[in-house]
Order: C-alpha cells, then sequence, then structure tokens
C-alpha cells in the first residue's frame, strides 16, 4: 500500500510539474505568468538590500566561526563553579571513596 502510495503522489507532483512549465493558460505557461507577476512586484533595490543584508551575516558568521576555531587552541572555557561549590563537590567524592 505504500509503495501505491508513492507511485501515485509522485505521478501527481510530476503531472504538476508539466502543467506548470508546458500547460498554455491564456497564451503562456503557469510558470511564465508566475515570472512577470513576481517581476512586475518585486522592487530590484528592495532585492539588491536583502542581497547585502544575507551576504553580511554570512560574512559575520563566517567571522565568528573562524573566531571561536582560532581561540579553541588557545585558553579553555572560564570557569563558573564557586569555591564553595568546588569544596562540596570534592566533600561528595571524598565521601564516595
Amino acid at each position: 500500500m505504500g509503495v501505491l502510495k508513492f507511485l501515485v503522489w509522485t505521478t501527481c507532483a510530476v503531472g504538476l510539474g508539466v502543467f506548470l512549465a508546458r500547460g498554455n493558460v491564456g497564451g503562456r505557461s503557469p510558470l511564465e505568468h508566475m515570472e512577470r507577476t513576481w517581476k512586475r512586484s518585486v522592487n530590484p533595490s528592495t532585492m539588491d538590500r536583502v542581497k547585502g543584508s544575507v551576504e553580511d551575516a554570512m560574512e559575520s558568521a563566517k567571522g565568528a566561526v573562524s573566531q571561536k576555531s582560532a581561540n579553541a587552541s588557545g585558553p579553555g572555557p572560564r570557569e563558573r563553579i564557586t569555591a564553595e561549590d568546588r569544596a562540596a563537590i570534592n566533600d561528595i567524592i571524598a565521601k564516595k571513596r
């Protein structure tokens, strides 16, 4: 039954793709209609701004990753355990032995 459902959904998806690429609606394919609508509705300056912000985010992420990998060989993480906590842990370990 699973194979049959897979084949039916695959056939539907392929059929939809063929229709979007080759179908004829008002003298054009649906894909051409979508492209024209996209070009009319999207402002090029908006796309450039979004593209620039994505590139900036990628560069800052790369910088953060390379900074962390460069610091990995340096000093270890900061100790967050207080002296009292360390003494309590040492007492528990001593009692276990």
